[in-house]
């Protein structure tokens, strides 16, 4: 074994367990290792839209986004820590949603995802960061994390716009 490189599978899993720092062993079945699993999903879908971007400023914002997730991760895995996830993360999300619906047209109506691959991929992303939410609540985050509650909420509405942006629908004032 090359201690540079440790082995990937300790097979200490094996037993339907896993080791949350802070917390030491959890059933695979807890609601924060949900939790974690449904923003680490999350994370990877906005790196397929991230992926799809190809470059420039949404790209810079998704990639922003996952990094918030990460560390919405580690208020999740280390419980009793002080928060990662602070008002500035609240307060950035809520710029990039106000700026971003500035030159972006809402639709009145439905939507479908589809339109575009980045957009589609986004609603996606949007979707699995609703199901972190819900999570969160259900595990009980909202009391000791709520600035980090408050981002996942946003983060949807965002992803939202950005994902009608990239199916083009941009504001008649700033298109």
């Amino acid at each position: 074994m090359n201690e540079a490189n440790p082995p990937i599978s300790t097979r200490r899993g094996d037993d339907g367990t896993t080791t949350l720092l802070g917390a030491g062993r959890l059933s695979k079945n807890d609601v924060r290792i949900a939790l974690l699993g449904d923003i680490d999903e999350a994370s990877a879908a906005l790196g397929i839209a991230r992926a799809e971007a190809a470059g420039g400023e949404l790209e810079e914002l998704i990639l922003e986004f996952q990094r918030l997730l990460y560390r919405i991760m580690g208020d999740v895995a280390m419980p009793g820590e002080p928060n990662a996830v602070g008002l500035a993360d609240v307060e950035r999300v809520d710029e990039a949603l106000e700026s971003w619906s500035a030159r972006t047209e809402i639709p009145k109506e439905f939507v479908i995802p589809g339109e575009s691959k980045v957009g589609a991929l986004l609603d996606f992303a949007r979707n699995i960061v609703r199901r972190a939410e819900r999570t969160a609540v259900h595990a009980g985050f909202v009391q000791d994390h709520p600035h980090a509650l408050k981002a996942i909420n946003r983060l949807s509405d965002v992803l939202f716009v950005l994902a009608r942006n990239a199916d083009g629908k941009f504001s008649p004032s700033r298109g």
